[in-house]
């Protein structure tokens, strides 16, 4: 399980919220796979959100850094688009797979690994650059 800490809090509310419900659905994924349900309307739920996350999210991300003149902008974008071209692969290897069990545990290990190195190494950069408006 994954437990969301404001030691990962960005100063941007609604990047924060969204990251928190991130981790909710990463854990979700994770219950599912130890309830040994790997195909079905709850996972196609939690797959449709990650899809629907990567969509919204980052294009805000992507929008908050460039307005604050973040200076890893184009790093997160390289890393946006990286994990989107994964996800895209894991979801056409989903759908027709008979090894399922195996693609969720390894896409859930993907999910935990990016998401927290993704936000201590390129997100929380928001948060030096959020503090610095603040004080302009």
């Amino acid at each position: 399980m994954v437990i969301w800490d404001s030691k990962y809090e960005t100063g941007v509310k609604d990047i924060d919220e969204q990251h928190e419900s991130l981790f909710s659905y990463i854990n979700d994924l994770e219950e599912c796979i130890q309830d040994n349900y790997y195909e079905g309307p709850r996972i196609e739920i939690i797959l449709n959100f990650f899809q629907l996350f990567c969509a919204t999210h980052f294009s805000l991300e992507e929008t908050c850094m460039l307005r604050m003149m973040c200076p890893v902008h184009e790093e997160n974008k390289e890393a946006h688009s990286k994990f989107l071209a994964y996800y895209k692969k894991f979801r056409e290897e989903y759908r027709p797979a008979t090894n399922k069990p195996e693609l969720l545990k390894e896409f859930h290990g993907v999910l935990i690994k990016w998401l927290v190195n993704h936000i201590v190494k390129i997100d929380m950069k928001m948060k030096t650059q959020a503090k610095s408006l603040v004080t302009q």
